[in-house]
């Protein structure tokens, strides 16, 4: 793995030896502290690596993290393809596309694709999580065609991801359709995959089981309770119950 330079970098080799010394100092028996301790690690970082048995799961959050300059590497690679070498004026070109780095990140870039390093084209730069956060929350009958694009291209490029967005749509169904009773239901399909964030989640609904059946399948949403806390707390305390009941039914 090379940086933008083409040098190995240096990250890669420390992430290796960290989870490989890491995993013995845990196959002796040691603790998480005491490996903290030996190694002069933070605790969470130990953890980390010794909740992480593939080390490349580390190591694809490292390198594959997003720069400036992703967004503009396809139209750079194209380019080289028609002939421009020119980093300086590929530069100009990327500028007058929005791109807000200096030329320094784009003659490296240049100088890969020269090299002969860089042989594939690079890959569509991926969207922003927000971004896609945004997609993923929104119905998707109301989405626009070219974000429903962007949301199927991301789907297809991530199994878990695709995953996670049909058990939060599935449960936002429960929400909308007041299917409370099918809550269980919902919880055995996230256990059939391997995504412990939302298997968690589920848990949790689990230990307050009745009560989330309750919120599910109740007419009451939390804007109503947040105007009758409204109306309590406009009584100054002097809204008792007989008081905010009347209050309540004078305002509905």
């Amino acid at each position: 793995m090379l940086d933008v330079r083409g040098r190995p970098r240096r990250i890669v080799a420390t992430i290796r030896e960290r989870h490989r010394a890491v995993h013995e100092l845990l196959a002796q028996g040691r603790s998480l502290r005491g490996i903290s301790r030996d190694l002069d690690l933070d605790y969470y970082s130990v953890r980390q690596y010794a909740r992480t048995v593939n080390v490349d799961e580390l190591l694809v959050k490292v390198t594959q993290r997003w720069t400036l300059l992703d967004d503009y590497k396809p139209y750079i690679y194209q380019r080289f393809l028609q002939g421009c070498r020119n980093a300086s004026q590929l530069h100009r070109e990327v500028r007058e596309q929005g791109f807000p780095g200096d030329r320094s990140v784009v003659n490296s870039y240049v100088r890969l694709l020269k090299q002969g390093t860089i042989t594939t084209p690079p890959s569509p730069p991926l969207p922003k999580p927000r971004r896609a956060l945004r997609w993923i929350m929104t119905r998707p009958e109301h989405l626009r065609p070219e974000k429903a694009v962007g949301l199927k291209e991301v789907r297809e490029a991530c199994p878990e991801l695709n995953a996670t967005i049909e058990h939060v749509r599935g449960f936002g169904s429960l929400m909308h359709e007041r299917r409370g009773e099918d809550l269980e239901g919902w919880i055995d399909q996230v256990r059939t995959h391997d995504l412990p964030a939302l298997q968690q989640f589920a848990g949790g609904l689990l230990r307050d089981r009745d009560a989330v059946v309750a919120g599910l399948s109740s007419t009451w949403s939390s804007g109503q309770v947040n105007r009758v806390k409204l109306l309590k707390d406009a009584g100054y305390g002097r809204a008792k119950l007989d008081l905010l009941r009347t209050r309540i039914l004078l305002r509905s």
